[in-house]
């Protein structure tokens, strides 16, 4: 068998790596909801199957009773030459760790910046064993009011029917799922996963693995065996066949085309809620993405969060929503649509929502000289924090304020970007528009030279943490922010 290709992705301005592949950076620099579905409500849609559109208020989870428990900022992006889809039939197999979790689940496919409608041939879902590899036992068939495929107009997504399955908190679910050749000229996906993507040439969807497991990126340690198997006291994950669902035979291990690091097509996974279930969202840059991290292994600063979220008594019914755009800028659009223009999508439109976190700012301040485009001065990133605070309060939505983390040695800082950041952190930390503050600075920053991160937290660039740099972002959130 030929080697697999592997793509990788990567924020621009990190550890001496080149721009993210597949990434656009061309269009308008406002991306509303209502113009991906102008003719239609703002909380749902139908194309003769269930399809949503963006919910209108944080109180759609009570209604509906699902809960999201992870979910990408999604964007729109041009395929690379070296990732086949739309020009022949293929699966995607992408690993998900979730946060919260529940007794039924269901999986949203999106088509949200999509110009063509999209068709779905197939799709299953069932817990990782290791890099490619399922659990066969737990391998379920996904449906869309009863059918197994689904098409999908462009600017809409589509939810998959519930499946009546136990889900522990932490899991790591596979979604495979089978693309024909079709017309695929944008797709909505999100450009860093810091997780692996497999795939493969066909219908695959119900294949054990697409290649050995040793078929992922070079240095990458072997998920733990045991992951699918960790929740709560009393949960039981999905061990054995259940013969009200349907069941696929393991097949034998297909042709891998590729591997990548983006996730494409899905919108979210969904648990069912309580009356006690809330989202907590992480919304910034690649240090929320967590740019750097080590793939496969969920060690950014949210994945830390939603553990320590879950593990205490008075947060444990909360999920967590990573909502990080690596580039990613609070006033102009480059990578994926600004912070200002995608709050409505990612925060405000997201079911469940109660906290959000931003920790955005830093690639603003760095770009500032690159363009006479890019510039920008203290006030307007002030005053973009305020409309974004503003906006949320107007929804019920608590906003939590991250100071921006040191960046001296970074490619792109200098000495007037370095008094925006301190500026601008002075007015996060005091500013009574917020309803707490996390200070990462603080957290981070180098005690004999405070504007740069501290050696044995970054990744070599000073500008991104490393794992251990990211375990120490988590480890300054106090999570009492999360019971007010």
């Amino acid at each position: 068998m030929a080697p697999a290709k592997t793509i990788s992705s990567a924020d621009s301005g990190g550890c001496n790596r080149g721009p993210l592949p597949g990434l656009s950076t061309a269009g308008p620099a406002t991306i509303s909801p209502m113009r991906l579905l102008p003719s239609l409500p703002l909380r749902t849609a139908s194309f003769g199957l269930l399809l949503f559109a963006l919910a209108a208020a944080p109180t759609a989870i009570a209604q509906d009773g699902w809960l999201p428990t992870w979910a990408p900022a999604d964007m729109p992006l041009t395929l690379p030459a070296t990732v086949p889809l739309g020009k022949q039939d293929l699966t995607l197999r992408q690993v998900v760790h979730i946060s919260q979790g529940g007794k039924r689940l269901r999986i949203t496919f999106t088509n949200e910046f999509g110009t063509e409608p999209l068709h779905i041939a197939a799709a299953h879902v069932a817990f990782l064993s290791a890099g490619s590899k399922i659990l066969p036992d737990t391998d379920r068939t996904l449906t869309f009011a009863g059918k197994p495929d689904i098409t999908i107009a462009p600017g809409a997504f589509a939810s998959s029917d519930g499946i009546n399955e136990t889900v522990p908190v932490f899991s790591d679910l596979v979604i495979s799922t089978a693309v024909p050749a079709q017309a695929i000229s944008k797709v909505t996906g999100h450009a860093l996963a810091v997780a692996t993507t497999y795939i493969a040439a066909g219908d695959q969807t119900a294949a054990l693995e697409f290649a050995p497991a040793a078929v992922v990126p070079p240095g990458t340690p072997q998920p733990d065996l045991t992951a699918p198997l960790q929740g709560k006291p009393g949960d039981k994950p999905i061990v054995a066949p259940d013969t009200a669902h349907p069941q696929s035979q393991a097949g034998a291990g297909p042709t891998l085309l590729a591997l990548t690091t983006s996730w494409y097509l899905l919108k979210n996974v969904e648990v069912n809620s309580n009356n006690k279930s809330a989202v907590v969202i992480t919304f910034g840059d690649s240090i929320t993405d967590g740019a750097q991290s080590t793939p496969d292994t969920n060690r950014r600063w949210p994945d830390g969060l939603a553990t320590a979220l879950i593990t205490n008594k008075k947060t444990k019914d909360l999920a967590l929503v990573n909502a990080g755009i690596s580039g990613n800028r609070v006033l102009y659009t480059g990578s994926g649509p600004s912070a200002l223009d995608r709050w409505d999508r990612d925060v405000l439109s997201q079911p469940g929502a109660r906290y959000v976190i931003v920790l955005e700012g830093i690639n603003d301040i760095g770009n500032m000289h690159r363009a006479p485009a890019d510039a920008i001065t203290e006030q307007q990133l002030i005053d973009a924090y305020t409309t974004l605070a503003n906006r949320s309060h107007a929804k019920g939505i608590k906003i939590i304020a991250a100071t921006v983390l040191p960046y001296e040695g970074a490619k792109y800082a200098s000495p007037d970007g370095e008094l925006i950041r301190q500026h601008l952190n002075a007015f996060l930390r005091s500013s009574p528009l917020f309803d707490g503050v996390i200070d990462f600075e603080k957290a981070m920053q180098d005690p004999e030279h405070p504007g740069r991160i501290l050696p044995k937290y970054e990744c070599g660039d000073h500008l991104h943490p490393s794992d251990a740099g990211y375990a120490a972002m988590a480890a300054a959130i106090n999570v009492k922010l999360f019971s007010k």
